[in-house]
This record gives C-alpha cells, structure tokens and sequence, in this order.
C-alpha cells in the first residue's frame, strides 16, 4: 500500500475545515446571544378567523390549519386582513403540499408557486415552504391565498401560516432544519473527500469492494437528505427539481444499501434474500420512473407506497442480519445487525415525533438518526477493511513462511555438511584445492541465501552460473563426476534455483547412487513457442511412477509445481540403471512478459532494472 502523499493529506486537512466552519456557523445561527433581537417569539401564528371565499351568498370564517371540501382542480381562497402596524421587514412562511398557490394583496399578486405555463414541468407544484416578504404598504390591506391542487386528497388543505418579521423565519427554519442539512453536507463530502484520497493514493483498486459500496451508499443518502430540506426551497427557486431528485434519490438507496449489506454476507440463503430485494428494488426503480415520467402515477402516491415498502424490507432484512449473527455466526453481520436494530428503533420512535404525514416531509430526528447510522455502518466497513487486512497479512505471512521453509530444504543441508567435510579434508592433506571448494562453495552459498529472501525469476544465464559453481564443488567431492554443458540460448527466465535443483537431483540420486561415477549433461535450446533446457545423466534412474503416488512432497515434486506457477511444462523419462532425462519447456509468452516488465517502468518510460 503507497504512502498518502502530502496533498492528500492536505484534503483530508480541508475537510476537517470545512466541516468545522459548518458546524461553527451552525452553533452561530442555531444559538445567540441574549442580545440578539431575533427570537423564535418573534414569530406568531396567523390562524384565527380566516374567510373562506366561495360562489355561495355569503363567506364563512375557518381556522388553520383547515381541510377544506373541494374537487380535484378546484381552486379555493381564504382571506384575511394584514394588521395595521406593519414595518418593512415582515414576512409570511406556511408549507404547501401539492398545491398551486397564488398570494394576493387587494388585485395584485406578490407571490406565486406552482403556476409556471411557460415551464409547466419545472413548475409542477410539488412540497413546499413558501415564504413571502412584506412591506409597509400592505399595512390594513386584504391578503388572499388561493391554492389549487391536481391531487385529489390534498385539494382545500391549507396548514398554518406564521406571521413575523423576515430575519425570525428564516431564522426558525434553521432551527427546525438546520442540522439535518449540516450533517447531510459534512457526510457528503466526507464521502467526496475520502473517495478522492483513495482515487489520489492509488487504492482504488486494493481498497474492498463494501468501502465503495459504503461511499455511494452514503453519498446517495446525503444529497437524499439534502435535496428534502426545506430550506433549499428558501435560497434556490426550482422546488421542482430538488423534489424530483429527492425522490430518485429515496428509490436509489434501497439499490446501493443492499448492494452494501451483500458484501458482509457469506450464507447462500441470504446472499439469494439480498438478490432478490435487489432485484425488486431495481424493477421497482425503473417501473416508477417510466409510470412518473408518462404521468400515470403521481408523487404523493410513490412517496407513500415506498414508504411502506421500504419500512417492510428494512425489518425483513434486519431480522436476516441478526439471524445470520447470532444463528449461523456470521461475525462480520454484527455490527450491521446492531445498526439495522437502532435504526429500526429509531424509526418506531420517529412515528409518534415527525411532523404531520401529510407533508411528506422528514423531521430534523430523523434527518439526525439516518446520519448515526451512516456513521455506525462507517464504523463496520472500517472493521471489515481491518480484518481483510488481517486476513491478508496473515496469508502472506503464511506464504512467506512456506517460501521460507522450501527454500530452506532446497539449500540441501547434507550437501552442505558433505561439502564441509570435504574442505575440513582438503584443509587437513594441505591440498591445493581447498582454496578453490572455498571460493565456490562462498558463491554457491550467497545464490542461496539471495533466494532465500525473495521468490523471483532470474535469466537462465544467472541460473546457469550458479549450475556450474555447484557441479565444480561436486567434482572436487567426486572427481568421478564428468559434466558438459550445451548452452546454445540463454536469454530466457526461470524461477531461482528451479534447474539448478533438478541438477542438484541427477548428481545425488542418479550419480550418487552410481558410485559416484557417470555423466551430467545440460543444454538449453529453442523451439518454436519455447526455450527448452535438458538435464541428462547416465546414473541409477527410478519410477518416474513415485512422482504421482508419493502423497509427502519431495523436491522435485515442489520444483515442478513451482515451474509450472509460470505455465512451464516438465516432462521426466528414467530407466533403472540406464538414466534420467528431464525437460522443460518453458513458453515465449511468458520470457516476453517478463522482458516487458524488465525493460519499461512504471512511468512507461525505458528503465533497465
């Protein structure tokens, strides 16, 4: 895993930043001084003794919030008059569901929502917070709000309607919403900032599959959350298309969170349950966009039918996480079956502190309660990117060690004490060959020793060196020992100290069991789709049988699994007391990648290594 470089840090340094001045200036606005003059008692309620216009001989009064008897499409106005003390910054707030409204003093219009013939998509009436500044001149004068709903059960509903000066409304939509906006823009770009990092290190790819999973999941889910909030309709006037997003989005995360919850688990039934869901939510997503698009089905109706639906197959697939923890021991499901459990309770709790259903809109507490639980299933992709890593260093480790252990028994320890001998011999008779074993034998040792600390190809020429250096130590233990070597190509690769112990086998099992006596022949030549190396020698043979049936690995079993890794073939012929010949055969393909990889860098540029 690369280093995080300084500009990554640097990122994740911004995002700290940002997410403190956004809580800082949340803290600002959310809580004041005692000498500030803006206060929530600023704003009242304009409810009482409105006049409900209508064709008949005579208005009748109602109070709000008020469902009033009307058809689909009909339009219905209320009035009332505006007190006669009104300075220049004041204002009217109510929410609106649905409805087209028009807002009128005396015969002018000063506000409407919803009715947009030139735009008509754009304009489509759809939850909405209205807000209307006023001004002196509109002291005493007659306010009328019509509205006009294509739906048929939010036709004649009118809600509150607050009254107060501009800075106090605004100031109490951040009160009530405030938080669930901040929190949903901090996850959103924790979200953005932490992809980056990974994009920039380089770890997009190394990183598991659950972490991007996470991050579209939760960046989903915060410009969900974010497109929802009230307060966008305040600063942006296209309620419209934050409407229309926000409902894309809420069809879109069931998708991305189930596609999350697969990646922890590892039972087939409920890997088949989560395929399932997913492809219910894909088919439901599409469905609802087409059926939205023709005009066949109407927002309020999606909004409440993915509702329920959504409400069902969370506890459906909680219940499956917490069976799949506590019955079947799935560790990694823990944490989220725990998540799922909180937020499940969360959601009971949330039934009796949203705000009226009919706004379909969502409530700061459960703003707040879906950002723990983006934070809670943070907290169980972190652990299960922990115990892969785990996972992966111990199997390394574990590799290493099975590495380390080959290449031990490959080092041969009686040939190394024989070979001891024979110096301590030599040394002994004064002979003018200790010399010369002693040289050798440090050279073989240091190829050894090399190996023994990375598995790797090496040229065949290198591999040959070290041949040679072995069967000149042999020839001083054995001066019976004849060797010819027939390298006619050598500009191809083999794993270290592949050959050398196959040679290392003809001397001690073919020769040595010859009376030390007999011949070893090597050559190296091509074909037309390979390299191909020959070790012969006229020693004792064996049952080439004993390569299959012999359960215990031997050394050239374990060398012949090691040259095939790179697609190698080996083909060994012996007869009892005539001789072995091995063959390897190793294909082109793999000499081109390796030169390839040997010639170019990792910039694309020319680098010898």
């Amino acid at each position: 895993m690369k280093n995080i470089s300084w500009s990554q840090l640097n990122i994740i340094l911004a995002i700290i930043v940002t997410t403190v001045l956004l809580l800082g200036t949340a803290g600002g606005i959310l809580y004041h001084s005692p000498g500030r003059r803006v206060t929530i008692a600023d704003v009242e309620l304009m409810n009482d003794a409105w006049i409900v216009q209508t064709d008949a001989e005579y208005d009748s009064a109602t109070d709000l919030p008020c469902n009033l008897e009307a058809a689909k499409g009909e339009a219905v106005s209320i009035s009332h008059y505006l007190p006669e003390d009104l300075g220049q910054d004041c204002g009217l707030a109510f929410r609106s569901v649905y409805n087209a409204v028009q807002v009128k003093i005396g015969d002018r219009i000063i506000y409407q929502y919803g009715i947009d013939e030139q735009r008509p998509f754009t304009g489509s009436p759809v939850p909405n917070w209205n807000f209307i500044p006023l001004d002196s001149t509109c002291a005493g004068q007659l306010l009328t709000i019509t509205q006009i709903s294509y739906y048929g059960k939010y036709a004649g509903f009118f809600p509150s309607i607050q009254f107060g000066s501009r800075s106090a409304l605004l100031y109490q939509q951040w009160r009530q919403n405030g938080w669930g906006l901040l929190l949903s823009i901090v996850l959103l770009l924790l979200a953005g900032g932490l992809t980056l990092v990974l994009i920039m290190a380089g770890m997009s790819r190394k990183v598991e599959l659950c972490v991007w999973y996470y991050l579209i999941f939760a960046g989903i889910t915060a410009l969900w959350s974010i497109s929802g909030s009230p307060l966008l309709s305040i600063y942006i006037n296209n309620g419209f298309l934050f409407w229309l997003f926000h409902i894309l989005t809420r069809m879109a995360i069931p998708v991305a969170w189930l596609l999350y919850i697969r990646c922890f688990a590892n039972k087939r039934r409920l890997i088949l349950a989560i395929d399932i869901g997913l492809l219910v939510s894909c088919v439901c997503y599409v469905v609802v966009v087409i059926l939205q698009m023709l005009g066949l089905l109407e927002f309020a109706v999606t909004y409440d039918i993915l509702g329920i639906l959504y409400g069902v197959g969370f506890l459906i697939y909680t219940a499956g996480t917490l069976a799949g923890w506590i019955g079947y021991g799935i560790q990694e499901l823990r944490t989220i079956g725990i998540s799922n459990t909180l937020f499940c309770i969360a959601g009971i709790v949330n039934l009796f502190l949203r705000p009226d259903p009919l706004y379909q809109t969502e409530g700061t507490f459960w703003q707040i309660s879906v950002m723990l639980y983006l934070f809670l299933t943070l907290g169980a992709t972190v652990e299960a990117v922990i115990r892969q890593m785990n996972r992966r260093v111990e199997q390394a480790e574990a590799e290493y060690a099975g590495q380390r252990q080959i290449a031990v028994r490959m080092m041969n320890p009686n040939f190394l004490f024989a070979t001891l001998n024979t110096l301590l011999a030599m040394t002994k008779a004064k002979s003018g060959n200790a010399a010369k074993l002693v040289f050798a034998f440090s050279q073989y040792l240091r190829y050894n020793l090399d190996s023994v600390r990375e598995e790797r190809l090496v040229s065949f020429e290198e591999e040959l060196k070290h041949i040679a250096v072995y069967l000149e130590i042999q020839q001083l233990r054995m001066p019976e020992l004849r060797v010819t070597i027939e390298n006619k190509i050598h500009d191809f690769f083999v794993p270290v100290r592949s050959v050398e112990a196959i040679v290392e086998n003809a001397v001690k099992y073919g020769i040595g069991k010859h009376e030390n006596q007999g011949q070893v022949t090597i050559r190296s030549y091509e074909r037309r789709d390979s390299y191909a190396i020959q070790i012969v020698d006229d020693g004792a043979g064996f049952d080439t049988d004993l390569l299959y049936r012999k359960q215990t690995p031997t050394s050239m079993k374990t060398n012949m699994e090691r040259l095939s890794k790179i697609g190698a073939v080996i083909e060994v012929n012996s007869r009892l007391q005539k001789g072995t010949i091995v063959t390897v055969k190793i294909p082109k393909s793999v000499i081109n990648e390796q030169k390839q990889k040997e010639h170019v860098g990792p910039d694309g540029k020319d680098s010898k290594v």
